[in-house]
């Protein structure tokens, strides 16, 4: 056999494994693809002309806590329900932070928004404050039990006096808006339409019970 013809069966033998290979390669496992993410953002209403704070004197300050989750809402997951009793999460689609993180900055700016408050720390910023609110996601998930399908949001919130370790007032907030569309994007879009309007309503739950707090003149250390 001569070099030439040697040269011919390697580059046919080359590009026979090359063509095997490619059909191949539709046949391997290919890998999972980035879930799509999604924010707890909604637009806050404007509160111009909101009622005056419902202390006298100074305003108090007030510290927003961590907020916590029950279980199935205590992670990135976008929990569904179907079943009674039974709660997915979808597998393609997440919030792009677990909803208690991404809560925590709405409900400062909500309770700044109210003006009842001389100032509105986030928890991690080490402040000691007059006021602290504590929140507690309870309910975050589509409702496909019936059609429209719901998203439904439900909040436990209690405003604290820290200094006397004492519970001033506890409210428990719940909302539901109809999804335009039967899937994940709707169920997101409405979320953040029922959070929209909580959001305000815990503002004037922590502004009404604000007065319960003995605060010290503001002349005294």
């Amino acid at each position: 056999m001569t070099t030439l013809t040697r040269r011919a069966l390697l580059n046919l033998t080359l590009i026979g494994l090359g063509a095997l290979l490619s059909g191949c390669s539709g046949l391997l496992p290919q890998p999972p693809e980035a879930p799509m993410t999604y924010l707890l953002a909604p637009e806050l209403p404007s509160r111009s002309g909101s009622a005056p704070p419902a202390t006298h004197g100074r305003r108090p300050s007030l510290r927003v806590s961590a907020p916590r989750a029950e279980p199935g809402y205590d992670s990135r997951r976008m929990a569904y329900l179907e079943q009674d009793y039974r709660l997915d999460s979808f597998a393609a689609h997440e919030w792009v932070a677990a909803p208690a993180t991404m809560l925590a900055p709405l409900l400062a700016q909500a309770l700044r928004d109210s003006g009842a408050f001389a100032t509105v720390s986030e928890d991690d910023q080490g402040i000691d404050t007059d006021l602290r609110l504590d929140t507690v996601i309870e309910a975050l998930y589509q409702d496909f039990r019936s059609r429209p399908s719901q998203a439904r949001v439900q909040l436990r919130v209690r405003l604290v006096d820290p200094a006397a370790r004492r519970v001033l007032a506890t409210q428990v907030f719940s909302d539901s808006e109809p999804a335009r569309t039967e899937d994940p994007y709707g169920g997101v879009i409405a979320s953040n339409q029922a959070l929209g309007r909580l959001l305000p309503r815990i503002a004037d739950f922590a502004a009404t019970n604000a007065g319960r707090v003995a605060l010290k003149p503001a002349n005294l250390p």
